[in-house]
């Protein structure tokens, strides 16, 4: 049984990557325009992008410094959007960033300016897929676009816990072959979740926006075979 189970893994994990769709190709908004402006700590410009170019992709993202800001100005063009929600995700996972307006005076158009490190809960650097959203009485406007965050990886706190959580991960994996069918699968799922991390820090985007939930499902899918591949359940499986 366990020769079996180790080629089914061999040729189940390159199936899975490339199953996968790739990223996003530029920075599309629907139904509204905006413009940004990214200053990086010392308060000089660092890069722009506006929707509808070929700006933010995969391959050219939106620069963003921890220490500096993104201007944005925008408009919601004929819309008139009111009593709106609005929210962003990055990687589809949504954040805390999200609210409500009012838009009591009916404005279409706005401006303003966003401190990045601020708004983050780690500091880190890396390539990120972001896509937001805003939908209200009067009509909605989302887009979405690839930015990245510049700086030093090793200065980064989600490189660090991608590391920490990569070992213990691999740890586990070996704890759980020689003990525990569930510690196997929680080791698999350990090292995905690490192994995300580290290729955001790294920006080795190799399935697009799609690479962390890759990753995440290979780690996870190593711990359950692991899992099944131990002496003991392979000994059971036998008998």
């Amino acid at each position: 049984m366990r020769p079996v189970l180790r080629r089914l893994a061999v040729m189940a994990l390159p199936v899975l990557i490339l199953l996968v769709p790739s990223g996003a190709s530029a920075f599309p908004l629907t139904d509204c325009t905006l413009e940004l402006t990214s200053v990086d700590g010392a308060g000089l410009p660092l890069d722009t992008a506006i929707a509808g170019a070929a700006d933010s992709t995969q391959a050219d993202p939106f620069q963003v410094d921890w220490e500096g800001t993104v201007e944005w100005a925008g408009t919601t063009g004929s819309q008139v959007i009111k009593d709106s929600s609005w929210g962003v995700s990055v990687f589809g996972i949504p954040t805390p960033l999200s609210g409500s307006e009012a838009n009591e005076d009916g404005t279409v158009d706005g401006d303003g300016t966003v401190d990045v490190g601020v708004n983050l809960p780690l500091r880190m650097t890396g390539l990120f897929f972001v896509a937001g959203s805003t939908s209200g009485s009067g009509g909605s406007c989302g887009g979405s676009g690839w930015m990245r965050l510049i700086g030093d990886p090793f200065g980064s706190t989600l490189f660090w816990l991608g590391l920490v959580l990569i070992v213990l991960g691999i740890l586990a994996l070996w704890r759980g072959y020689l003990h525990s069918s569930i510690l196997a699968a929680f080791g698999g799922l350990l090292l995905g979740v690490g192994a995300a991390a580290t290729l955001i820090t790294y920006a080795a985007m190799f399935a697009g926006q799609w690479t962390p939930l890759a990753a995440f499902a290979a780690g996870l899918f190593i711990g359950i075979v692991v899992a099944v591949m131990r002496p003991e359940t392979a000994a059971t499986t036998s008998s």
